[in-house]
């Protein structure tokens, strides 16, 4: 009974010292809140809390609060049980502190060099960086730099956005700073959060000057549309330049085709004539003999060059990339090799660039010309094989053959010294190898990247 009794006697005792009378001016309060803030003579400011605005009271009235002080937060509050209106105090108003908003959102419960403005009239100037609007108010996100400030400004539903108020619109705000009180639990320290300013009407909302045109979400869209338009640009010159390379290519190779049917065909009927005719000259007539001879050189020369004209036309534009489809690619276009030329690859193929294959294929329809042309073959065997350090092809015939010595040591011949040089410019070799009356075998080693 005595414990019960002390510990009501203490509780009263506490309550008792609790209880205050404060006297000051009413610098805040708005509509029916059940809220005002109080300035005193001593410049300390008080919330005054009470369940409605009973009596009413306005700005710059003097009144007299008597209630408990709510304990338990940092910022000072009072629980009024009476308040009395004594006077006017409109004359003991301050006036509004101009501050800049990090000083304003600075957190005097955290850091004591930090002045505390809770409570207080400022007017501070930001950008409008959010707009949210509520049935009886409208809430702004006011920033600069690192720093945004809350505020409330009273404005209905039904009214229409001032036009300029957007974001990226420089506003100037003037209203009671406050903040709410959080502490953390694990510490018990105190910090501020919610940074907010209370406006009393929309008036006390100033729209310093509109956003500027460029704002972050208009210039990322002209970069994103800058972008598009530069990729459609590039994209529409790409393709004119392929379809002009594409008609290029068309021309060449309808030329090339122009060429290999016509000149081509009649350059190599004139060289059979002239051979013929050969046959037909008396004894003695060498200096006629000569003469034709010379012919059919500067003949062979012209097809010869012909030949790499016509390949250099195809190359880029025609056929394979590797050098297997590009021979039977290359085979299949020469119709007096059907039926006759065999072709086979062995091994695993490696890459060849188009100027060493356009090389080979030269040195090919040479040797397979040479056999059906000279030798009289009915049977030309070709047979690529790919090894691990070079590559080698074989052309084997069952024509007439000929004397090995007798060419090599003789004037003339320009077909095999063509084919000879050829090789040597890749880097490789070549041996013929032949027996009158047995046939011809040419064969061609080439090292991997040994053109020179």
């Amino acid at each position: 009974m005595k414990a019960a009794l002390l510990a009501a006697f203490v509780s009263f005792a506490a309550t008792a010292a609790d209880d205050l009378s404060v006297t000051g001016v009413v610098t805040f309060q708005r509509g029916g809140d059940g809220y005002f803030f109080l300035a005193t003579p001593s410049a300390a400011v008080w919330r005054v809390q009470r369940e409605a605005n009973r009596p009413p009271v306005k700005r710059g009235d003097r009144v007299t609060v008597h209630g408990a002080r709510v304990t338990g937060i940092p910022t000072p509050r009072l629980r009024a049980d009476d308040v009395a209106v004594v006077g006017d105090g409109a004359a003991d108003l301050p006036p509004p502190e101009r501050v800049t908003l990090a000083d304003l959102v600075a957190d005097p419960l955290a850091d004591a060099g930090a002045v505390d403005r809770y409570g207080r009239d400022v007017t501070v100037e930001g950008v409008v960086r959010d707009v949210n609007r509520r049935r009886t108010f409208m809430q702004l996100v006011v920033g600069a730099g690192e720093a945004s400030v809350q505020c409330v400004v009273p404005f209905l539903l039904d009214r229409p956005t001032p036009p300029d108020l957007k974001l990226g619109a420089h506003v100037r705000v003037t209203g009671l700073y406050v903040y709410s009180n959080v502490q953390d639990a694990a510490t018990g320290r105190w910090s501020m959060e919610l940074p907010s300013v209370l406006t009393r009407t929309a008036d006390d909302l100033v729209i310093v000057s509109r956003a500027p045109f460029w704002t972050p979400a208009r210039f990322w869209l002209l970069i994103g549309g800058i972008l598009v338009a530069a990729a459609l640009l590039v994209f529409w010159v790409r393709s004119r330049e392929r379809a002009q390379a594409d008609a290029v290519r068309r021309e060449r190779l309808r030329l090339s085709h122009d060429l290999h049917d016509g000149l081509q065909q009649l350059l190599a009927g004139t060289m059979f004539r002239l051979e013929a005719a050969m046959n037909f000259l008396p004894d003695g007539a060498d200096a006629a003999r000569e003469q034709m001879e010379r012919a059919c050189d500067s003949l062979y020369h012209t097809q010869t060059g012909l030949r790499a004209a016509l390949w250099s036309m195809t190359e880029e534009s025609e056929g394979p990339r590797n050098l297997s489809g590009l021979v039977r690619y290359a085979a299949s276009r020469l119709a007096h090799w059907d039926g006759v030329v065999d072709i086979s690859f062995r091994g695993e193929e490696r890459h060849v660039s188009r100027a060493i294959s356009g090389e080979l294929l030269m040195v090919l329809q040479e040797a397979v010309g040479n056999a059906l042309r000279h030798g009289g073959a009915t049977k030309v065997r070709v047979k690529f094989v790919f090894r691990r350090d070079c590559l080698t092809f074989t052309v084997r015939d069952d024509g007439c053959g000929f004397d090995v010595a007798a060419v090599d040591d003789g004037a003339g011949h320009l077909g095999i010294r063509s084919m000879r040089e050829r090789a040597a410019r890749l880097g490789g070799t070549m041996r013929i190898m032949s027996e009158i009356g047995h046939g011809v075998l040419i064969f061609v080693k080439l090292p991997y990247g040994g053109a020179k």
